[in-house]
């Protein structure tokens, strides 16, 4: 499902209008964003949203062979709910 799919979905569910639809899903996704870039937790019934950190490691580069550093990263990662998971069983 694509965003303008779930805008339409919303629009008809709460009988709003598609443009008041689309800005209630802007701000939802703003305020899960906000949240994950402050290093919070954003708790849905669905599940998490979280930043991961990773840390500094070696590689290889796989043309050429050559060892390089790769830098420690921090990126955002959703770690379903029970509830979901078991709910895509079914």
């Amino acid at each position: 499902m694509r965003k303008s799919n779930l805008i339409m979905e919303f629009s008809a569910e709460f009988g709003t209008s598609k443009k008041a639809a689309k800005e209630m899903v802007n701000w939802l996704e703003d305020q899960i964003v906000d949240g994950v870039k402050s290093g919070d937790e954003v708790v849905l019934d669905i599940g998490k949203f979280q930043m991961k950190k990773t840390k500094a490691r070696t590689g290889r580069n796989p043309v050429t062979g050559e060892t390089i550093k790769i830098k420690p990263k921090t990126k955002p990662i959703f770690k379903p709910s029970k509830k979901f998971k078991d709910s895509l069983e079914k």
